[in-house]
């Protein structure tokens, strides 16, 4: 099962430059946990509610949010298959990953949320097929 067929494609995103203020309020107004710190096309990084709660603490709401984010992104190719994104989720220990192209643009976002959703449903064919 090729990512693109289960990544998230509407990515909410940050510019590296944005406030750690106008993060919270973006966090707030999608109702999201993470956003995506962009810098022009780029994907550079990552930051989520509890890197605000923990790294921002403290620092002016006017602090550039480059500076909270986790910029060691973990990210796959849209055409990468589901084992290997699994096996990312595993080796890196993050819950979430992006999605990007062949030129390190971003095209997506996939959670390990995301993943479990995916296991539910095919965990409930197999036991329709063995039910029945």
């Amino acid at each position: 099962m090729p990512i693109r067929d289960i990544m998230i494609r509407k990515v909410i995103t940050v510019d590296i430059e944005d406030s750690i203020e106008y993060a919270v309020k973006k966090l707030e107004e999608k109702n999201v946990g993470s956003l995506v710190v962009m810098d022009g096309d780029k994907p550079v990084g990552i930051v989520t509610d509890r890197d605000i709660a923990i790294r921002g603490l403290g620092k002016s709401p006017d602090t550039p949010i480059k500076s909270i984010m986790t910029p060691e992104l973990i990210t796959v190719t849209s055409d990468s298959d589901f084992f290997k994104l699994t096996k990312k989720f595993r080796d890196f220990g993050v819950r979430r990953i992006v999605i990007v192209d062949k030129k390190g643009r971003l095209e997506g976002i996939i959670s390990i949320d995301d993943v479990l959703e995916v296991l539910v449903t095919e965990f409930a064919n197999l036991i329709g097929a063995i039910r029945s």
